[in-house]
């Protein structure tokens, strides 16, 4: 793995002032128009964006290519198969025909692409970073990191109570944001790099509205939402275990060479 330039320690510390700041940004903007809004988002999420790549020094995990073992590309099929049901025939498709029709795209866009940048490069690039060093001298280091991002992506989502969003619909979203954070991380192992997860991020928020509300006023069925989202995880979970047997075998035939 790629070292970076900061303890974990630091990294956790700079991650709760990115935060603090960024509610700092969104109550500047209080009140002001949505494009306003969208391009001080966006102009934020860049420059912390900046700073955290010059931290880590690379968007990459990895110096040299993981061979995946025959049990982490069936797995990793499955889950792929998942993901793109799930987010590309549902979400993203679904998205890009409602935005052609709404009067606050650019707005709508700026803001989207905001969520994508500094959520990913603060959850999948600073904390995972983090999270990684924690769980350095474990056996199952990736999916430990990527499930405690996770965690706190899902946590994270409960600022949205702030905003007025509901318990029940704030208990989901915080749910589904826990495992699209273990997906997202599962994503960046694989491609070894941010830039995916952060198009894939833009493409999912990228909703009519967003500039104006990001609170959801819906709520699904438990028993349905419970079945789907836990299926996902699951696969998720397998995927990122068989990752770290990959790893953990390339590694040790490394150190025995």
């Amino acid at each position: 793995m790629i070292k970076n330039k900061m303890s974990w320690a630091k990294e956790f510390l700079l991650a709760a002032l990115f935060l603090v700041l960024l509610m700092g940004v969104d109550f500047s903007v209080k009140g002001t128009g949505p494009l306003m809004r969208g391009g001080v988002r966006l102009v934020f999420a860049v420059v912390v964006a900046g700073i955290v790549y010059y931290i880590l020094g690379t968007m990459k995990i990895f110096g040299k290519k993981i061979k995946l073992g025959t049990f982490t590309k069936i797995w990793g099929f499955i889950f792929g198969i998942c993901l793109g049901g799930l987010f590309l025939l549902i979400s993203i498709l679904g998205h890009s025909a409602m935005m052609m029709h709404v009067k606050t795209l650019a707005a709508d866009t700026m803001m989207a692409l905001s969520a994508g940048i500094f959520e990913e490069f603060l959850c999948r690039g600073l904390l995972f970073s983090a999270f990684l060093s924690v769980f350095e001298k474990t056996k199952y280091k990736f999916t430990g990191a990527a499930l405690a991002t996770g965690i706190f992506f899902g946590l994270f989502h409960f600022m949205n109570l702030i905003s007025g969003q509901g318990i029940a619909q704030t208990l989901q979203q915080a749910t589904y944001a826990f495992v699209i954070g273990a997906i997202f991380a599962s994503i960046r192992l694989t491609t070894n790099t941010l830039t995916w997860v952060v198009l894939i991020h833009w493409l999912i928020d990228w909703q009519p509205g967003i500039s104006v509300t990001h609170t959801v006023s819906t709520i699904a069925s438990w028993p349905v939402f419970l079945a789907v989202w836990g299926t996902l995880l699951v696969v998720t979970v397998i995927f990122l275990v068989a990752f770290d047997g990959s790893y953990n075998h390339q590694d040790s035939l490394i150190k025995n060479d």
